[in-house]
């Protein structure tokens, strides 16, 4: 499956420069920070994230469907 080459969206849109100087190492964390209350709930993260994915995608917020682990995710296995 070819992966889209999308690298905005609505949310990207809205933190403008702020996004684009940001890595994505530096997303991810505020992605999971925000997602288990500031890290109380790591053991969920990628459940939580792998779920707000599916809900971006479903939402066409996103164009990228939720690739293998994160839908493994979903299902309760390990990512």
């Amino acid at each position: 499956m070819a992966h889209l080459k999308t690298t905005s969206n609505e949310y990207a849109i809205a933190l403008g420069a702020l996004f684009d100087e940001m890595p994505k190492s530096v997303i991810a964390a505020i992605a999971v920070s925000a997602m288990t209350s500031g890290g109380d709930h790591l053991s969920d993260a990628i459940a939580l994230v792998a779920g707000e994915w599916r809900t971006l995608h479903e939402n066409r917020i996103v164009p990228q469907k939720p690739g293998k682990h994160a839908r493994n995710a979903l299902k309760g296995g390990a990512a």
